[in-house]
């Protein structure tokens, strides 16, 4: 009954406001409700005929019953209606809304796009150019509008990176190329250009970015220069120099010194100082780690140069600390400095000076022991003179003579030791040198004969010498007697000379090599280090008499006084060989 009244109600409004719904809705009901009022008027008109009015009237009242049930359907259609316009504004609405917000959100990443620091860029699926940004541009030189549309292979990516490029079509992976982009204008510049597979609007792309490394290449090859130069410098430095962690580790060594360790740096770096530095006071380094200030020592130490093995090596040794920014001391510095030539140079001089005196005490000396001599030798020739041979006396006579000769040559050699005679240089040539030679070998012949030593003479016909001819015939005499000795049962002696042309640092002009090598007894090595030591000798009486110990110092200062040096290789039975070489 409720429904029926509100659709009562329905009709009644709509005949008293019909234009408030839309037509387009209530269509049905006014046809009806115009077609029962046209009945209406008909049966009025045509009363007489009675069944016609019945009919018509029950037409009617079927309108005006489906006039509220059609006006009912119109009110839903009228609702729904306006829920669609109200969504329809409410999506338009939303719709003006997003557009809005993409423009903007469009200009922020095209913004962003532009004033990026880098170069940025799309290319379509078939590595055509499609967007690029003003970096990108900058670095090929070229405007926007002969960019768009060209192939990325003929202006970014070429040769093996065009590769890389056209491999993230197939990746999601971000794929990477360091390259050289040459611009326009004909600079090159160094680029990194990372590429990643893209879908826009359903299509695959590329996009990808350019950053601009030339300054950071030129920087890493100016660091990379600076390193090498101080790699060279560090390397080049005579002293030597390590540096030490906080763990007591080696962090880094220079060539200098790791010859002085014997091993080369990569095998020293990483290593416990105290397992390879062998000569360095260790509590040093920890002062200086615990107080952060400078130290120094001065340490020695047998040579591990095979060559100079009976060597002590004297080092000078300064600590410096390296502190971070907090003033904490991180490693610690050793700088070594090889003084031995200068103590062997103070060694000199006082060796010089004590000889100095020794020289004058020797003069005096060697007069008043010289008289004496002449005089015993005098009487001892002028008695062997009236003594016959076969006299019980005749053999101590002899000796005494003898003995007389060899005190005279004691006090010479003593005296030319002291006060050694200032070299008269003059050039030799080869001439020259060979006649030197054989007249040593003249003096010595029956000796040589003796024991049947067999002579090998090499003199190079460009062979020159710098020498006093005097003090060098000295030289050979002192050398080929010594040689001729240690041969008691015959043997080979070799000789030979030859120039060098070296063109050293302490020999700018050339040097002249002299070599004697023999096949005798050779040298022990305990008495090895002491051969050059005043009246050291290994001839005590025998068939060669005693020795003096005087022949090899007075030999080795000749050379000396010449600028030249002198070096002995010798092994037990294995001969000697000895070594001059003198400045041009």
């Amino acid at each position: 009954m409720s429904k029926n009244k509100d659709l009562m109600k329905e009709f009644i409004r709509s005949f008293k406001d019909p234009y408030t719904y839309d037509p387009r809705v209530n269509l049905s009901a006014r046809w009806a409700l115009l077609w029962c009022t046209l009945l209406l008027i008909l049966g009025i008109i045509h009363i007489h005929h009675a069944f016609q009015l019945v009919v018509d009237f029950t037409f009617g009242i079927i309108a005006l019953i489906l006039y509220p049930t059609l006006g009912a359907t119109g009110t839903i259609h009228r609702e729904r209606e306006k829920t669609i316009t109200d969504y329809s504004k409410n999506l338009e609405h939303l719709v003006e809304q997003k557009t809005e917000q993409l423009a903007k959100n469009e200009k922020k990443y095209r913004t962003l796009f532009e004033i990026v620091p880098a170069g940025m860029f799309r290319v379509t699926e078939g590595l055509e150019i499609a967007d690029i940004n003003s970096f990108a541009l900058g670095l090929l030189g070229l405007p926007h509008d002969k960019v768009i549309g060209q192939r990325c292979l003929d202006l970014i990516c070429k040769g093996g990176n065009a590769c890389k490029l056209s491999s993230c079509c197939s990746t999601e992976d971000i794929v990477t190329t360091e390259t050289t982009l040459q611009s326009v204008n004909g600079v090159p510049r160094s680029v990194v250009i990372s590429c990643r597979n893209w879908k826009m609007e359903g299509k695959a792309s590329i996009i990808g970015s350019i950053t601009d490394i030339t300054e950071r290449k030129k920087l890493e090859e100016t660091i990379l220069e600076n390193k090498r130069k101080l790699e060279s410098i560090f390397d080049g430095m005579e002293d030597g120099i390590i540096v030490i962690d906080q763990e007591q580790r080696i962090a880094a060594i220079n060539r200098k010194q790791a010859a002085i360790l014997g091993a080369p740096p990569e095998q020293l770096i990483g290593k416990d100082c105290s397992e390879i530095d062998f000569f360095t006071p260790h509590k040093i380094i920890k002062k200086v780690f615990r107080t952060g200030t400078k130290d120094r020592a001065e340490v020695s130490f047998p040579s591990r140069n095979g060559e100079e093995k009976d060597r002590n090596i004297f080092m000078d040794i300064i600590y410096a600390p390296v502190k971070n920014k907090e003033g904490e001391v991180e490693q610690v510095i050793e700088v070594l400095r090889d003084i031995t030539e200068m103590r062997e140079l103070e060694e000199q001089i006082r060796r010089s000076e004590r000889w100095v005196t020794i020289g004058e005490i020797a003069t005096c000396v060697a007069h008043e022991i010289n008289n004496p001599i002449c005089i015993i030798r005098g009487f001892t020739q002028r008695i062997l003179k009236k003594t016959a041979k076969d006299s019980p006396n005749y053999h101590a006579l002899k000796i005494i003579e003898r003995e007389c000769d060899r005190c005279s040559k004691i006090v010479k050699d003593v005296l030319n030791f002291a006060r050694p005679e200032i070299p008269k240089k003059s050039l030799l040539e080869r001439e020259k040198i060979v006649e030197i030679i054989d007249d040593c070998l003249k003096l010595l012949e029956f000796r040589i004969n003796e024991r049947e030593i067999q002579l090998s003479l090499e003199v190079d016909s460009a062979a020159r010498i710098n020498i006093d001819p005097n003090q060098f015939q000295q030289v050979l005499l002192n050398l080929f007697l010594n040689a001729i000795q240690a041969m008691p049962n015959g043997g080979k002696l070799r000789i030979s000379v030859s120039t060098i042309q070296t063109h050293q640092f302490k020999y700018p002009l050339g040097s002249t090599l002299i070599l004697i090598e023999d096949t005798g007894v050779g040298i022990c090595p305990e008495i090895f280090p002491r051969i050059f030591e005043l009246f050291f000798t290994t001839k005590h009486g025998g068939k060669d008499g005693t020795g003096t110990g005087l022949g090899l110092p007075i030999t080795k200062r000749i050379i000396e006084a010449h600028e030249g040096t002198i070096s002995v290789e010798s092994e037990p039975g294995q001969g000697t060989r000895i070594m001059i070489e003198l400045p041009l």
